[in-house]
């Protein structure tokens, strides 16, 4: 089931793709053109343009070894998460929890007053969706534990929940590189931890629902989604023409 999911082309994620767009567009055009690292993320700033604070998901590390380094594993991570989880839900429901998730961390870093960018936070969440998906794959077919793709997200969600808390707590993305061991393992973890939390939360919440398209796809071969997420799709443009607006009004 969750193997035929996953090769399903017929269910389209373009919300996904929108998103690795615009995260890719910005960093990279960031590191080629530093000039625009003063209108995109807060890069080591934590007094920023309230415009400009939302732009913060989409740039990425903290020099531009570490942006592209942190880009490529964020849209790896968006290819086995992001377009898996808006197959299941569909897209409108994906962007729902996506736009919940991006205001919950911008809102976060700035009442914490801490340093970083990138989309991490977010794709946590979509971890957090997904933990409840593979926990009801396991009552609609019970084999869909030998499947290669459960094992995948299942290796997947213990290198995000056990691994990188870890290695977070010597990278210096969200704090100060002169923070203390505590701190630095608090404001390390504490958006991803938080952006989980919220994806599980939002994955009971839709408990129903997923286990509705997980049986659907099993008895039928396909998933069918609402005219909903058509329009969600067209939604999604909002963030690349956000990334636009401020090129072109220059809030600094």
């Amino acid at each position: 089931m969750l193997d035929a999911i996953r090769g399903d082309l017929k269910i389209k994620t373009y919300v996904t793709y929108i998103i690795a767009f615009c995260i890719s567009l910005i960093t990279i055009l960031c590191v080629l053109i530093p000039q625009l690292n003063a209108l995109y993320g807060n890069n080591g700033n934590i007094a920023i343009n309230y415009l400009i604070r939302f732009t913060i998901p989409f740039q990425h590390g903290f020099d531009n070894f570490s942006a592209i380094v942190h880009l490529l594993v964020n849209l790896i991570l968006l290819w086995f998460l992001g377009t898996y989880l808006e197959k299941i839900i569909g897209s409108f429901r994906f962007l729902f929890i996506s736009i919940l998730s991006f205001l919950l961390f911008v809102i976060l870093q700035r009442l914490l007053l801490s340093l970083g960018q990138g989309f991490t936070p977010i794709i946590m969440t979509y971890a957090g969706v997904l933990l409840v998906v593979i926990s009801q794959s396991k009552y609609i077919k019970t084999r869909s534990i030998f499947e290669d793709y459960y094992r995948i997200i299942v290796s997947i969600e213990i290198l995000l929940w056990i691994v990188l808390p870890i290695i977070m707590a010597f990278i210096p993305i969200y704090y100060d590189s002169n923070s203390n061991l505590l701190s630095s393992i608090f404001m390390g973890n504490i958006y991803h931890i938080i952006g989980g939390l919220l994806g599980i939360l939002c994955g009971l919440i839709l408990k129903s629902h997923i286990k509705n398209k997980l049986a659907q796809h099993t008895r039928k071969k396909y998933i069918t989604h609402s005219n909903l997420d058509k329009l969600a799709v067209y939604i999604s443009f909002i963030f690349p023409l956000y990334l636009i607006f401020v090129f072109f009004y220059h809030p600094v």
